[in-house]
This record gives structure tokens, C-alpha cells and sequence, in this order.
């Protein structure tokens, strides 16, 4: 769904504003202790630490950093080595003629499906030798503005977004690989002639870091078996999307047509734990499962489900665990989620 980075800012805020949230910028989360009952979490800021108490923390960190600090057990990578997936440095193009790169299309219908494609001239560049992209194809988003695409194409691999010196160098190699792209782009692209970055990522994106441990782990036959749970809190389409650990390729395994699979409340409740949950990629699952519900559709879904059992644990003087998952899901649709099935 395209939408304009600017703008969503703003709005973000506005909702925060009319939530009458507290909020604070330039925390970095590093630390938690418990004490009477409440989850103490330690900020580092330009002003020194500072402790936040809370009766319930929703940790959405996409690396579980609060529920690990806590003591909350993790997995990190796939099974038999422990790499991640790759890292990727989104960025937009502007000045992009879509008519000209529409017209490369209509003579090369071979060289684009879906939203991404030119294996020919990614080919044509690396035997010129004069080019090293990253990946064997190009993945383009559109944007609001008809001038501009958004650009996901970097790839940086064996690095792990929990290790300081793993981002460093995963940010400095990104800005790398998307000065090659836009170089690629111009040169042997129809319709990119006079286009340049306007803006990459503030961060580079990581996709796979932790996975805490939950009271259920999804798996890949729930997600490609389109799995139904009782206490089902979000739904979700996306397919096992597996970018190679190791470099080129992504398996891609889709779910039977029509069908979704159902996200447990248990898989955002961590193990161990009291007075923490957690939403977005950190959730309980495998790798092969956290390849589907990484993405961002299902991250504010999960983020939802967790906030609304916050809220109800602290109006309560419960822990998350204690609150039913009904009252969750009930809550949930009056909110408008989408929880098909549930009544």
C-alpha cells in the first residue's frame, strides 16, 4: 500500500496526541528489574538514564530486547547454523519516467512479475563486470508521487542486528550496495536516465534478529496449513518468505488461496515471564514461520492485540497471562480487527 513517509509521521504523532500519550524520543531501552509487582525498564538518554515503571511493558523493540533483558528465553536464526536473514537499506528514486520503463515492459514481458524483475539486465551488467549488485533481481514499490519508487534491493547477509558492530557495517555496506543500484539504474534501465536517490532509510531494515520464546511457537505447517487457534488475535496472507541467509535467492511458499492463518495470543505472552509482551517480528516462532509474520502488516496487528491486553491487565491488576483471550478478542472487534470466526 503505498503511502508518503512525511505524512505518516505527522499523522502518527496527531493519533499519539489525541491518545494523550507521553512520549519520548532518543531513548535507547538497556536494561530491566522488577520491583513490587512492576517491570522497571532503563532508558539510556542524552540526559542520563532514566527508569521507567510500569504494571505491563509491550515490548516492541523487533528484537525482544526488553523481554530477553528480562529473562525471557530466545532463539536467534535457523536451526542447523544460526544465520538470520539478510539485512536490507530501503531507499526512493525520484525523477523516474514511468512511461519510458512501462515501455521497456510491454517489449520484455518476461522481465518483470509482480513487483520486481530485470533479471536480463542485472545479468548484462555483472558479465560488463563494471557493476556488483547485490541480488538477482530488482524489487520496486510505487509511491504517491508518480515520479518516484521506493527501492528494495540492497542485501547484506551474515550480519545479525543485535551486534553493534554487525549494524555498523551493515549500514555502511548498504549505503554501498545502493550507490551500485542507482548507478545500475541509470545505466541500463529505460525510464531511470535522469533518476536519483532522494532518500535512503533512516536505518537500515532488519529482518530477523530474537524470537522469544512464547507460551505457543508458530510453525511453517501453521502458517501454509492456514491454521485456526481459539485464541486467535490477527490474521495474516503473507507466504513463508525466505531471503537466503547465506546470499542469492528466496524461497517463496504461499498459502492455499482464500485462506489466512491465525496468530495465538499465547505466541506474544514470553515464557518465564510475567508483566511482558510482545509484538511484531520478535514473536514466538520459528524461522520458517517468522518469515511470514515479520512483515509490517502483521507487526501493527500483533502490536494491537498486545496493547489492548495491556491495557485490560493494568485496568484489572492482572498479569497479560491472567486476562482471557476472549476478552482480548472481543475488544479487538470493536476496534474493527479482522478475527474471522470469532464471534
Amino acid at each position: 500500500m503505498p503511502f508518503d513517509a512525511e505524512i505518516f509521521k505527522l499523522v502518527a504523532l496527531d493519533l499519539l496526541d489525541e491518545a494523550s500519550v507521553d512520549f519520548l524520543f532518543h531513548a535507547f531501552a538497556a536494561d530491566v528489574f522488577a520491583s513490587d509487582s512492576k517491570r522497571n525498564v532503563v532508558f539510556e538518554t542524552k540526559s542520563g538514564p532514566l527508569v521507567i515503571r510500569a504494571h505491563v511493558v509491550v515490548d516492541c523493540t523487533g528484537d525482544g530486547d526488553v523481554a530477553a533483558r528480562a529473562g525471557a528465553p530466545y532463539e536467534i536464526g535457523r536451526e542447523e547454523d544460526g544465520l538470520v536473514q539478510p539485512m536490507t537499506l530501503m531507499f526512493r528514486i525520484t525523477e523516474f519516467d514511468h512511461a519510458g520503463f512501462d515501455a521497456y515492459l510491454k517489449q520484455h514481458p518476461d522481465q518483470w512479475r509482480g513487483v520486481h524483475g530485470l533479471w536480463d539486465l542485472i545479468r548484462e551488467a555483472a558479465a560488463e563486470g563494471k557493476l556488483q549488485l547485490p541480488r538477482e533481481d530488482m524489487l520496486f514499490f510505487a509511491t504517491p508521487h508518480d515520479r518516484e519508487v521506493s527501492v528494495n534491493s540492497t542485501r547484506v547477509t551474515k550480519v545479525l542486528g543485535i551486534d553493534v558492530w554487525d549494524l555498523s557495517f551493515a549500514e555502511w555496506e548498504g549505503r554501498r550496495q545502493m550507490r551500485q543500484i542507482a548507478a545500475f539504474l541509470r545505466r541500463y534501465v529505460p525510464g531511470f536516465e535522469k533518476g536519483y536517490v532522494v532518500q535512503s532509510g533512516v536505518n537500515i531494515g532488519v529482518r530477523e534478529t530474537r524470537r522469544i520464546l512464547g507460551d505457543y511457537q508458530l510453525t511453517s505447517d501453521d502458517i501454509l496449513q492456514a491454521r485456526k487457534f481459539p485464541d486467535v488475535i490477527a490474521r495474516s496472507t503473507y507466504p513463508v518468505d525466505i531471503h537466503n541467509p547465506e546470499g542469492t535467492g528466496t524461497l517463496l511458499k504461499r498459502l492455499p488461496p482464500g485462506e489466512a492463518y491465525d496468530i495465538p495470543l499465547r505466541s506474544l505472552l514470553p515464557r518465564e515471564v510475567e508483566g511482558v509482551i510482545v509484538a511484531g517480528r520478535c514473536i514466538s516462532g520459528t524461522h520458517e514461520a517468522h518469515s511470514s509474520y515479520r512483515v509490517m502488516p502483521v507487526s501493527m496487528a500483533t502490536g494491537q492485540a498486545a496493547g489492548v491486553c495491556a491495557a485490560l491487565a493494568v485496568r484489572r491488576n492482572k498479569t497479560p497471562r491472567a486476562i482471557s483471550a476472549a476478552d482480548v478478542q472481543n475488544e479487538l472487534i470493536r476496534q474493527g480487527a479482522n478475527l474471522r470466526g470469532v464471534r
